[in-house]
């Protein structure tokens, strides 16, 4: 009897520990303010559907080129295409491409937790408003961080 005591008394400690571990990463859990970099869909120039995370200038400028690499210039409605990066990190959300328009994806909502960040991503569509192939495109950037990135 005493054996099974000492067993459920130590369940119960580990349910409750897990409990609090759990509540405590959730009132860890921070906002990330994120700049807007682009956002729109690609016309001609289509890339394979991504999330990237983008840490380097060589990174940035082979992104950039392969964007850019048709007759629209994709970067040149960017709200900025110089990125320090060694403050910034720059976050790509590319979807797949669609026979019409009215597709997107956003970034909603990026978190930081204790040991990592989330980034919610988000599609949506609004009708076939137009009859050329389209990708949806999200490009942000936020604060260099050394911890893992988990896209949702």
């Amino acid at each position: 009897m005493k054996k099974h005591l000492i067993i459920l008394l130590y369940s119960v400690l580990f349910i409750v520990t897990s409990c609090r571990n759990d509540d405590e990463n959730i009132e860890n859990k921070n906002q990330i303010n994120f700049q807007l970099i682009g956002k729109g869909n690609l016309i001609g120039n289509y890339v394979n559907p991504q999330n990237t995370i983008i840490t380097n200038s060589i990174q940035w400028n082979n992104f950039l080129n392969q964007i850019d690499s048709t007759t629209y210039q994709t970067s040149a409605s960017f709200i900025t295409t110089y990125i320090d990066f060694n403050e910034f990190i720059v976050i790509v959300v590319v979807d797949e491409t669609y026979p019409s328009g009215g597709h997107s994806i956003e970034i909603t909502k990026i978190e930081e937790y204790p040991k990592y960040i989330t980034i919610n991503v988000e599609k949506s569509l609004k009708g076939n408003v137009t009859s050329f192939i389209t990708q949806p495109y999200h490009i942000v950037k936020i604060p260099k961080t050394a911890k893992s990135l988990i896209f949702n």
